[in-house]
């Protein structure tokens, strides 16, 4: 993948720092002396961040009011039962259907919002429009703004998958997350591609613009999309994925507790740990479910109904790594571990409106043939 292709306007990539929009984690040192600048209107670090890595609690945030469970019945254990045991096909009866047909399905009425149109959004960058969006003062920190999907393929089948990752960083080149990317059954062989011998994906995360220097090549393209329902807003990015420095990828990875180090450590991502053969568990479940209650709770007979299902060896790798790093201040960022830049080729935003007659402003990257330069070109699309 050319470095040139992705880096900004008037950006000399690898030579100058890169400009910092917003970043969506806290650090327990200063970073007033790092390299990246602030260039957003609102400068305030303080945003929400990722649930697990720093505790955030704000005035406006609205506690959930408990579940409470279903009064324990005869009627209701026997519902429960029946229901957790279902065949995987269901038919409604003429009665399930003659309610269906006398209450129409409604859909949900977008009004939160007022119409969106061409001058509310930001007229030359969508990295500023998001950042604007995400600064929304109405979606609070318990609502983790920044959880979003990150979708991938896999070449030659096209096969996606998509998982739900937290955003850490904007700068002027894209979106950053941060993950495991070292295995062969997961994101990051579709990404980075897998080794000649089949054995793993990475031995250790690229440095950027080293996938042209011999390293496997999978498929770089991926998107990623914001779903913000209590403000009725969705944002959907597109583009090409490249992977952080290790520099930068210990930025971030300084900042988590031990116990997520360790299990960055510790977790081979995806890898199988246990399977179970078709219906070999379905009269266990069933004697498990006739005894209980309430199927969300743990079963009154587990320890006569539970056996070993894979998480035992998990938590032997942790007390291994534990052990490994007893006498360690300072747990090292794992080679397979790191950042990687989504960098945009779209970007979409979208309100909604009444009847399904939803705002849709799309950026779409427009690429200067005699330079490396770009400019983006804003779209309406039908809903």
């Amino acid at each position: 993948m050319n470095s040139d292709h992705l880096a900004s306007p008037g950006d000399d990539h690898g030579k100058h720092p890169r400009k910092l929009i917003c970043r969506f984690y806290s650090s327990k040192f200063d970073r007033r002396n790092h390299s990246s600048t602030n260039i957003a209107t609102d400068t305030s670090p303080h945003l929400p961040v990722a649930p697990g890595d720093i505790q955030v609690s704000t005035p406006n945030d609205q506690a959930t009011p408990p579940h409470k469970p279903e009064t324990a019945t005869p009627a209701n254990v026997a519902r429960l039962v029946a229901e957790a045991l279902r065949s995987e096909t269901s038919t409604p009866n003429s009665v399930t259907e003659k309610q269906i047909v006398s209450h129409p399905a409604r859909a949900h009425q977008f009004v939160t919002n007022p119409p969106l149109t061409v001058s509310q959004m930001h007229p030359t960058n969508p990295l500023h429009q998001f950042n604007t969006w995400f600064r929304d003062p109405r979606l609070s920190a318990s609502s983790a703004p920044e959880t979003c999907t990150l979708a991938t393929a896999s070449l030659p089948s096209g096969r996606v998958s998509a998982r739900v990752v937290y955003l850490k960083e904007l700068d002027e080149r894209g979106w950053v997350v941060y993950s495991n990317w070292g295995s062969r059954q997961g994101k990051g062989a579709q990404v980075f591609g897998t080794q000649a011998d089949g054995d793993s994906v990475l031995g250790a995360m690229p440095e950027p613009g080293a996938e042209d220097d011999g390293m496997p090549q999978g498929n770089k393209w991926a998107a990623l999309t914001f779903n913000w329902g209590t403000v009725e807003r969705q944002v959907r990015v597109e583009g090409l994925i490249e992977p952080l420095s290790r520099e930068e990828s210990e930025l971030y990875w300084r900042t988590r507790e031990r116990g997520s180090q360790i299990g960055g450590w510790a977790s081979w991502q995806s890898k199988v740990l246990w399977s179970a053969e078709p219906d070999s568990l379905i009269e266990r479940r069933r004697k498990s479910l006739a005894q209980d209650v309430c199927p969300q709770a743990i079963p009154g007979d587990v320890d006569e109904t539970d056996i070993d299902d894979g998480r035992a060896l998990l938590e032997k790798r942790v007390r291994e790594l534990e052990e490994r790093f007893a006498n360690t201040e300072e747990i090292p960022l794992p080679p397979f571990w790191g950042g990687v830049r989504l960098v945009p080729e779209s970007v979409e935003f979208w309100q909604g409106r009444r009847s399904r007659l939803h705002d849709r402003f799309r950026y779409v990257r427009v690429h200067d043939s005699q330079s490396d330069s770009y400019k983006w070109r804003v779209e309406r699309l039908s809903p």
